[in-house]
């Protein structure tokens, strides 16, 4: 018997798409920030696909140009997270702002909530940023280190992210932050992306110790265990730490466990899947997150962790994808070579 036609591969456009409401989903309803009623309120539906496919877009789309890999997408991850955070919603700067909670006087200081700055830059490279992009690429492995966008999409792109950085700044809240303040996020931002450009983060992440890779079920153990652990040491830094600095150094060393296990796969035949674990494990432990939201009084919420946690598990059946060679060098959406790995050079 003959195999079965392949299916064919979905366009560009139908690729950009999945992956725009995947950032836009995954971040804002597995946290409970948008609840499942929230999502029939159209401004606050396009006001999210604005903003969170803008910024999975440019920093993917950087990174493949840039050669970045993944040490640069989470680069451009945490920039992203000072646009949103910072400029966008300006939770980063008002003390008062109600998402904020305790953590606006605890770590305040010179106009910014330097404990939830740091706490959101990191969930936003992970969760807004490389979740997605991963998921995507791992569903189609064929666009790995390719272009989604031709050079004026990204550039359009990139426009609609500063477009809804200066709405979201000007329009959303009537909170104005301090100028020294703004400056520090602005100078930021382009340190990070300068930092991805030039593959600092590429190589900083070869020169951590590696050693033999742990199974899998271990990955998916510190992916849960990771975010669980940063809920509590960042929320709870009053209780737990006591000041910002103890808070900063537990946080410091959770993350750098984190990279440490990570590294142990690179370049690991089967390096992808122990990734995808952790990944897995990251959204698992929102999903019961959001069980207990449900029986708290969140209708919806247990819907939605049950939810994401069936596509992480039928993603990982489903697909398979084998290992793919390094990209060389940047890649036009038209052109069709062997597909190669975004999994990072650093760039000359």
């Amino acid at each position: 018997m003959l195999p079965p036609p392949a299916r064919p591969l979905p366009s560009n456009r139908r690729l950009v798409l999945y992956l725009v409401l995947l950032a836009a989903v995954l971040p804002e309803a597995i946290t409970g920030s948008t609840p499942p009623l929230g999502w029939t309120n159209p401004f606050l539906v396009a006001l999210l696909l604005w903003l969170y496919g803008a910024g999975v877009l440019v920093c993917r789309e950087l990174a493949v140009r840039w050669r970045a890999g993944w040490p640069g997408i989470l680069l451009l991850g945490a920039a992203y997270g000072i646009i949103e955070e910072g400029f966008t919603v300006k939770t980063m700067f008002d003390p008062n702002s109600p998402v904020v909670g305790v953590l606006g006087s605890y770590g305040h200081w010179m106009g910014v909530n330097w404990v939830w700055t740091v706490w959101l830059m990191i969930f936003h490279a992970a969760f807004s940023i490389a979740f997605p992009i991963l998921l995507l690429e791992w569903k189609w492995p064929h666009v790995r280190g390719r272009a989604l966008l031709p050079d004026w999409g990204l550039h359009v792109t990139m426009f609609l992210l500063a477009g809804v950085a200066v709405f979201g700044y000007t329009a959303l809240t009537a909170y104005r932050a301090e100028t020294g303040a703004l400056a520090w996020a602005l100078l930021t931002v382009i340190v990070l992306a300068y930092a991805a450009y030039r593959g600092w983060g590429t190589k900083i992440w070869r020169a951590l110790p590696s050693g033999p890779a742990p199974k899998r079920w271990v990955y998916a153990a510190a992916g849960f265990a990771f975010f669980g652990l940063s809920f509590l040491v960042y929320a709870a830094g009053p209780s737990l730490g006591g000041t910002p600095a103890v808070t900063f150094l537990e946080g410091g060393v959770l993350l750098l466990a984190a990279l440490l296990l990570l590294r142990r796969v690179y370049g690991h035949p089967d390096g992808e899947r122990h990734v995808f674990a952790f990944v897995a494990g990251s959204i698992g432990m929102f999903a019961l997150f959001d069980i207990i939201l449900e029986i708290a009084g969140r209708t919806g919420m247990a819907v939605v962790g049950i939810g994401f946690a069936l596509l992480v598990v039928w993603l990982y059946k489903r697909s398979r994808p084998q290992a793919v060679a390094v990209a060389t060098a940047p890649i036009a959406p038209d052109q069709l070579p062997p597909s190669p790995s975004i999994e990072a050079g650093a760039r000359p």
